[in-house]
């Protein structure tokens, strides 16, 4: 699968640019993907070691632990990122604007996320056996300190990479997130090999967690900590919306898992679980990218320059687009085989639910809540939250009583797309266009370029011999080769010679100076 990584990928400068819905600006120095660069590489490298995880945990478990395991992260990271109430986020909203009170933001996010933490463990550990009782599944309620612990230090470290992020210091975020996102993997998978159980699993991340805590309040409270109620009042009237929102927005997306995972045995849940699996790019891309553009179109606000953002939202629009539009249809080419090269044949089960939920990749090439966030829509995000849930809640509902567990994530799909076409359309409002002048033209081209290359890839994946690791690359190169070039015969991407830099002659630099 590629990865358009503009540190490490030259087709990531190439797609060319439209003064009328295009996303490539002629400037390469204020590139969204070239200040996302770091974050983007820290995701890589950490995908290397996530990308372990179902691998190795669906053949050292059996399936009813597997999906124990899942059930168990489903609920942790359900308060992870409910708990925080927008308090990371806040970092990345005022630091920029008001660097000078830079240690109370970073104080008040610190302390009140710690005693989220302490209330997520209370949390877990009281209503842990009701949970387990509500999910059938008795291995749940004996891993539920293990997973109390992880989630509690989760939140007390939570706000660490974002609070260097918004300082501007985007390497420096990177490189923790690599750190920490890496050893968690390693200890994850080290207390799973070790005990082939999914206690030692989490036991693992607990150490790896704790580490990340300790790092956590060693750099940002050092100094002492600072505290202002004035400061603080404005900081959560930022961020209570937002957080209400994320309440809102958490549950509605994994509400079709809940139900689900109430609604079948664990064993069948570790399927779903399966079939709902994402490779790493989508997060590897997407969340540097969004939240890099929350920054960049803050410092356009602050200078007025409103085209400048607009600008900066096509180009992360075309930048993602590059690759989730044919990552989606090559994973719908190459589901069965992937599938089964990942996890076993033993999740083949999973396919038709697999193809379901990749349907939605392409969406996820729409940063929209960076603008929301850039542009203090806190409000509005809670209403269009409130009324994803309105709809999340019948859709699933009736998809599980009429198709069973894909009926639920079909559902989920419909109402997760409605809203986030309400949220295109309020962001081309806040650009001051329509929603197809917010869009760069590149992605209709992409679209039709990545169907041109599904047929040469299906071919390559079905006549392919040999182990299924090797019939998935021969697939992947030969459609990559074809998009690429359906791109180049559109004129969406220069000729090859122009992807190596070259060398400006000295007379030339001489004239010019």
């Amino acid at each position: 699968m590629s990865r358009c990584v503009k540190a490490t990928c030259p087709l990531c400068d190439c797609c060319t640019s439209s003064p009328h819905g295009g996303g490539m600006p002629e400037k390469p120095h204020g590139s969204i993907l070239r200040r996302a660069g770091p974050l983007m590489l820290a995701r890589l490298g950490v995908a290397a070691f996530t990308f372990a995880i179902p691998m190795v945990l669906a053949r050292i478990l059996l399936p009813e632990s597997y999906g124990t395991f899942k059930q168990a992260w489903l609920l942790s990271t359900t308060l992870v990122l409910v708990l925080p109430l927008g308090l990371n986020q806040s970092l990345v909203y005022f630091v920029p604007r008001e660097p000078a009170r830079k240690r109370l933001w970073q104080s008040h996010a610190l302390v009140l996320t710690t005693a989220l933490g302490a209330v997520a463990a209370a949390l877990l550990l009281g209503l842990g056996p009701l949970v387990a009782s509500a999910f059938h599944n008795r291995e749940l309620a004996a891993v539920m300190p293990y997973v109390a612990a992880f989630t509690g230090l989760r939140l007390a470290a939570s706000c660490y990479d974002l609070a260097l992020m918004a300082q501007g210091r985007i390497r420096a975020s990177a490189a923790v997130r690599l750190a920490s996102e890496g050893f968690y993997t390693l200890c994850l998978l080290a207390g799973a090999l070790w005990t082939r159980s999914v206690a030692g699993a989490f036991a693992g991340v607990v150490i790896a967690t704790s580490a990340k805590a300790g790092a956590c309040w060693i750099a940002l409270a050092s100094g002492g900590l600072q505290i202002s109620r004035q400061d603080l009042r404005r900081q959560l009237a930022y961020a209570l919306p937002f957080g209400a929102a994320f309440a809102l927005v958490i549950p509605q997306q994994q509400f079709h898992s809940y139900l689900v995972s109430a609604s079948v045995s664990a064993a069948a849940f570790a399927v779903y679980s399966v079939g709902c699996f994402q490779l790493p790019i989508i997060d590897m891309l997407y969340t540097p990218v969004s939240e890099v553009l929350q920054l960049g179109i803050a410092e356009h606000d602050v200078s007025g320059d409103n085209d400048g953002a607009l600008r900066l939202f096509r180009e992360a629009v075309a930048r993602l687009s590059f690759v989730f539009v044919p990552t989606m249809v090559l994973l719908e080419i190459a589901a069965p085989t992937l599938i089964g090269f990942l996890f076993t044949d033993r999740y083949l089960g999973a396919v038709p639910i697999f193809r379901v939920a990749i349907l939605s990749i392409p969406m996820a090439a729409l940063p929209l809540d960076g603008v929301m966030r850039a542009r203090a829509q806190n409000r509005f995000m809670f209403r269009v939250s409130a009324l994803k849930l309105a709809l999340t809640v019948p859709l699933v509902w009736a998809g599980l009583t009429f198709w069973g567990p894909i009926g639920a994530l079909g559902g989920w799909i419909c109402a997760e797309e409605t809203c986030r076409f309400i949220l295109l359309r309020r962001a081309a409002h806040l650009f001051g266009t329509g929603i197809l002048g917010a869009l760069p033209r590149e992605l209709w081209l992409q679209a039709a370029a990545a169907a041109a290359a599904a047929a040469p890839g299906a071919l390559v994946l079905h006549f392919a011999g040999g182990p299924r690791l090797v019939q998935l690359c021969s697939a992947g190169i030969v459609f990559a080769c074809a998009y690429l070039g359906a791109l180049r015969a559109m004129g969406v991407l220069p000729p090859v010679r122009a992807w190596i830099p070259q060398k400006t002659p000295l007379l030339m630099v001489r004239e010019a100076a």
